[in-house]
């Protein structure tokens, strides 16, 4: 199994700005002396959900501070990019980071920040699909050559993107939940995906990616020895009743109050856009199950070290191999949040010489 860091910059009362970015830098640090496998990041605005507003940015800094760690964006939300100025970007990271980055792209979801970046979250999937395709050609070709409604690049004007990557091919995820179009379009490109966490609060992980391997092997994709990261909450003390007990000291829904508020893609009218149908009852299932430890499907990685290796013995043999946690909650301590990443990576040493089997399930239609 492999193992990673995930920080989306969430901003508690109590802190300051400054507070959530050093953090999330220590914290990469702190991975990478233990040994994680890597760090994900996840762009979010308009609301203390999450305020790294630049993944690629703070990638750039973690990579000044660490060696070895790989660096993930978890995601950067495709819509609210030029494709071109993002390959430039993602191959600099690339090349400073000397070939770590993991680029993880979205469609993203949250209403408030469409609204915010003015663009019509109606056409949320179709910038995705489309800067997608552009994206891959900047790495790949020469010249530029692309044409649509949202990007028009000319032979004639015979536009070289620079610098290229590192990595070849340049390590590429796409986020997607449980609709099979997603997964059937990041199969047909070839594309691993990357689960969030949503969808593990459903218990539908494993489903995800035996879907995406069927359908990688029906387009002509191998999928043979690609890791799908999955998000995870995490959270290990030196007890069950301890960790229960911390969790418990803060406002466990602190986070999931603000996603609810705006962490959605419904109309103030209760409309979904196009391609959102599946969102309908998303939100009240996250709140309800999110950190509920006895929940159906696959339960949050909190506890003691005995309990968090059986939770991952069973991940493990429903077919996760990779996992990347959100330690600890918004207004926990510093010192809790670091101590609880420094006891989980006493269990790599069982986990890391193991591989997941292929989970023989499907995806609901």
């Amino acid at each position: 199994m492999k193992f990673g860091l995930f920080n989306i910059g969430m901003w508690h009362e109590s802190q300051s700005q400054e507070e959530v970015f050093t953090n999330i830098r220590e914290q990469a640090v702190l991975a990478d002396r233990l040994g994680f496998d890597s760090v994900w990041l996840g762009e979010h605005h308009f609301s203390r959900h999450g305020i790294l507003a630049d993944c690629l940015v703070q990638a750039a800094a973690i990579a000044s501070v660490t060696e070895n760690v790989r660096i993930g964006t978890g995601v950067v939300v495709l819509p609210f990019h030029n494709p071109v100025r993002l390959a430039e970007q993602a191959a600099m990271v690339d090349i400073l980071s000397n070939g770590r980055l993991d680029l993880g792209v979205g469609v993203g979801y949250q209403r408030r920040e469409f609204n915010g970046l003015n663009i019509p979250i109606d056409e949320a999937r179709a910038r995705f699909r489309d800067n997608l395709d552009v994206l891959l050609k900047c790495w790949r070709d020469e010249i530029l050559v692309h044409e649509s409604p949202y990007n028009t690049f000319r032979a004639e004007d015979a536009i070289e993107v620079y610098p290229k990557p590192v990595q070849k091919p340049m390590p590429l995820y796409q986020a997607v939940s449980i609709t099979p179009e997603s997964i059937e379009f990041a199969a047909s490109r070839g594309v691993p995906v990357m689960v969030g966490g949503p969808t593990d609060v459903l218990g539908l992980a494993p489903q995800v990616i035996d879907y995406w391997r069927t359908k990688m092997i029906e387009y002509g994709n191998d999928p043979t020895g690609i890791d799908i990261p999955c998000a995870k909450g995490v959270y290990v003390a030196e007890t069950d009743e301890e960790a229960a007990a911390d969790i418990a000291a803060v406002d466990e829904f602190w986070d999931l109050k603000l996603l609810q508020r705006f962490g959605s893609p419904i109309s103030p009218s209760g409309e979904l856009p196009p391609g959102y149908e599946r969102w309908a009852n998303r939100v009240k299932e996250h709140e309800k199950n999110a950190l509920d430890p006895n929940r159906a499907g696959t339960p949050p990685l909190i506890g003691s070290l005995d309990t968090v290796r059986e939770r991952l013995r069973a991940l493990r043999d429903s077919g996760v191999n990779y996992i990347f946690g959100q330690f600890g909650l918004p207004g926990m301590s510093e010192e809790k949040i670091r101590r609880s990443v420094e006891l989980f990576a006493e269990v790599f040493d069982e986990f890391r010489d193991a591989d997941a089997p292929a989970a023989q399930v499907h995806v609901p239609a």
